[in-house]
């Protein structure tokens, strides 16, 4: 009886034991350990150079290094200070800056008009577009610009750029043939930028127009060289000097 009782005894023993002990969860697993995945892959990149942002435009590649141009289709590239103008337009020698006096003495006179005469008042600061017509009635416009800190007459202001808003080779045509630093009337825009160099700045007007600026300085991107472009035509459609 007492054998009996022990072997009962040693049974719920065991038994009690067995259940205290934890299930091994990682059994028939690696005991090696885990490798951790990390979520952060910026590592990657960090041999990889990010270019710098060019122009995007699919046609001036074709007559420029677009790499020299910026996004905004700009380039350290200038005429320079030391920069001068030589100009002739229908015969007549032009300078910018230039005066009234000065269109007078080459035979130009303002055209007919109610908006303006030579005693036109400007304001300070402020500018007026005006036509000019010689004897053959060819048309040139010119800018005057007031720099002064009061109002002035336009005959006391500095004419500080011309426009040839058409280029149109004919005899009828109001505006008439210009050579402005070796770019004419007939030239194609590889001879512009054979003749000019490549332009500080150009601009896309719709498919086939463009604008090409030749800025003197930097410091003032108003004065220097415009030129309106068609490359379907491979043409000069007309042409801005100024210097303020």
């Amino acid at each position: 009886m007492k054998k009996l009782v022990s072997l009962i005894l040693c049974c719920l023993f065991l038994i009690g034991l067995t259940a205290c002990e934890k299930f091994d969860d990682d059994y028939g697993k690696s005991s090696s350990p885990k490798e951790e995945v990390s979520s952060d892959t910026s590592s990657v990149y960090e041999d990889v150079k990010i270019p710098e942002i060019k122009s995007d435009d699919s046609v001036m590649p074709t007559y420029l290094d677009i790499s020299l141009y910026d996004e905004e289709n700009y380039a350290d590239i200038y005429l320079g200070k030391n920069f001068e103008y030589k100009i002739t337009y229908v015969g007549s020698a032009l300078e910018v800056p230039s005066s009234y006096k000065k269109m007078t003495k080459e035979g130009w006179s303002l055209s007919e008009t109610d908006e303006y005469n030579e005693d036109s008042q400007i304001m300070a600061d402020k500018s007026l577009t005006v036509d000019f017509v010689n004897e053959y009635d060819k048309k040139l416009t010119a800018v005057f610009y007031n720099d002064k800190h009061s109002s002035a007459s336009l005959k006391k202001c500095p004419i500080v750029k011309f426009i040839v808003k058409e280029n149109i080779i004919d005899a009828n045509a109001p505006y008439g043939q210009f050579w402005v630093n070796g770019v004419s009337n007939v030239s194609a825009i590889t001879d512009i930028i054979e003749c000019l160099g490549f332009p500080s700045h150009f601009y896309k007007v719709s498919e086939n127009k463009y604008y090409l600026d030749w800025f003197i300085t930097e410091s003032d991107r108003r004065s220097g060289i415009t030129i309106y472009i068609d490359t379907a035509e491979d043409h000069i459609d007309s042409i801005e000097f100024s210097y303020y």
